[in-house]
């Protein structure tokens, strides 16, 4: 018992800094380990969302006081993501531990080829002008895509319990010019929410283990915090790189399991 709490708590440290780190949430590493203890996936959803809302308030306070995140942007996010989350809440109560494997796997490695490659969206971003602090990044057409966008990000949050960062960042880079920074900061901000939603539908269903979402939600501050406080202090490339590598490895052993 002291063993599996201790796990849990060193795996969700490392959720919350590399989640906050890298602006895509915790959830993709919390997950993956309840779906190891065999935990059904709307209580894997439920139980990662606690940790994912913690996570992101600690490090959106962080990000806020660095005067990184754009709330107004953050705020769209988060509201046109609500409705996907009724939707994610649905799927979690009606798919099989084992399709919860292997639909995560998918998840997983499209997270990791993202980090592989952000380097080039990095890259682009570079050669084009940071527009997060105008008032000329938002037109219509661009408004459309992220409502979009961010409805399926409220879907795989609640689906998966994953946050929904892994489709806002990229979404804030390639659609509104944000930098990296600015982007996590603001993805934090919007996950709050996100999260919230999924994790209130959750609970209104007696879903969530609240013991394990209790260790996850400590380790996840802890790690959060530090992320935040890390980012932009060093070079996360090697970071990026190994934390690839190890979704890939994680999402083949996934796929095993979903297909056994």
């Amino acid at each position: 018992m002291i063993t599996d709490v201790l796990i849990a708590f060193v795996v969700s440290i490392a959720a919350g800094l590399i989640g906050s780190m890298v602006g895509i949430g915790g959830g993709i590493i919390n997950a993956p380990y309840l779906s190891y203890l065999n935990y059904i996936p709307s209580q894997i959803s439920s139980t990662s969302l606690i940790a994912v809302f913690f996570t992101s308030m600690s490090s959106s306070y962080q990000y806020i006081r660095k005067g990184l995140t754009e709330k107004r942007i953050g705020l769209i996010l988060a509201f046109s993501s609500i409705p996907g989350t009724f939707i994610g809440v649905y799927i979690s109560n009606y798919i099989t531990l084992n399709e919860f494997r292997f639909y995560f796997a998918l998840i997983l490695i499209a997270t990791s080829l993202y980090l592989l490659f952000r380097s080039k969206i990095l890259g682009q971003e570079k050669r084009r002008q940071d527009l997060s602090h105008t008032n000329n990044y938002l037109d219509f057409s661009r408004l459309l895509i992220l409502v979009i966008f961010s409805l399926l990000a409220g879907t795989l949050s609640s689906s998966f319990g994953i946050g929904g960062g892994i489709i806002f960042v990229p979404c804030l880079i390639i659609l509104l010019g944000f930098n990296m920074k600015t982007a996590s900061a603001t993805s934090q901000f919007a996950l709050i929410f996100t999260s919230l939603s999924g994790l209130t539908l959750f609970i209104i269903d007696g879903k969530p283990d609240y013991y394990m979402g209790f260790i996850l939600s400590v380790g996840s501050i802890i790690g959060g915090t530090v992320g935040s406080m890390l980012t932009g202090k060093m070079k996360s490339h090697l970071l990026l790189k190994i934390f690839s590598i190890i979704l890939l490895i994680v999402s083949l052993k996934l796929i095993y399991d979903g297909l056994g």
